[in-house]
């Protein structure tokens, strides 16, 4: 596998494949810095949570195509030249389709450090005076991950079984748009039936909106334990079943 993986970092040489999840954060950052309300004196008490409740809904928008990119450029190189059937007679089917998978995982593990140390910057440059909720960072990371790579997959079985990327690239953007459409139904509601929605489903905080003060207040919420279930059985199946197709399909 170590073979395997090293093959794939020097076939994406040169692409630049950091600069996906770096953008990603650094956009979430400009757009978090832009946020008047996070500036104010009365939102510092409570900054980590208005942080938490809303990365996760700029994460809906902005992830799905991303992964969608990267799946595509990082499974580029044998769809562009046609060149599975001679890397299938030196290499194993299954272990091409891990190794991008693997490959794919470490730039998400990427991303998912750096939105920790986003979060860690916008705190101090904004001056919030809320402890650091741990208990709440540290579920919004895991959540982060494990959504972003089931959705990488997803899109890395769609690359690898379809010739042309404008398909598995209409999917990420659609997957973006539907992720947003679900936000705006309640938690546990439209948003547990689609992929892209659980980035919203993993929340810890939920909202309440007072009309007559015209105020929205964050209160601490367990985790959907049973909905994550059903999501992760789903990213196995998805694993083996898009394994088995690639390891099916002529080259």
């Amino acid at each position: 596998m170590i073979t395997a993986l090293r093959a794939e970092l020097k076939k994406i040489r040169g692409r630049f494949l950091w600069v996906l999840p770096l953008g990603v954060v650094g956009m979430e950052f400009l757009w978090m810095m832009s946020n008047s309300y996070l500036a104010k004196p009365e939102a510092s008490a409570e900054g980590y949570f208005n942080l938490l409740f809303q990365l996760p809904l700029l994460n809906t928008i902005f992830l799905p195509l991303i992964l969608a990119v990267m799946a595509s450029r990082i499974c580029d190189a044998e769809n562009k030249g046609n060149t599975y059937k001679l890397l299938c007679t030196m290499q194993e089917k299954k272990k091409i389709f891990d190794a991008k998978l693997l490959l794919g995982g470490i730039y998400i593990l990427f991303l998912t450090l750096l939105e920790g140390a986003n979060v860690l910057l916008l705190g101090r440059l904004l001056h919030f005076t809320q402890p650091l909720p741990i208990k709440h960072l540290l579920p919004f990371l895991a959540v982060l991950f494990v959504v972003s790579l089931a959705l990488y997959l997803m899109q890395q079985v769609l690359s690898m079984l379809i010739t042309s990327q404008l398909m598995p690239l209409f999917i990420g953007l659609l997957g973006s748009l539907v992720g947003v459409f679900s936000a705006f139904f309640p938690v546990g509601s439209v948003a547990n039936f689609l992929p892209w929605g659980y980035y919203m489903v993993g929340l810890t905080l939920s909202s309440w909106y007072d009309e007559s003060a015209r105020t929205m207040y964050l209160y601490e919420s367990p985790f959907r334990w049973g909905w994550f279930s059903v999501f992760l059985i789903a990213a196995a199946a998805l694993y083996i079943v898009g394994k088995h197709l690639f390891m099916k399909k002529e080259v």
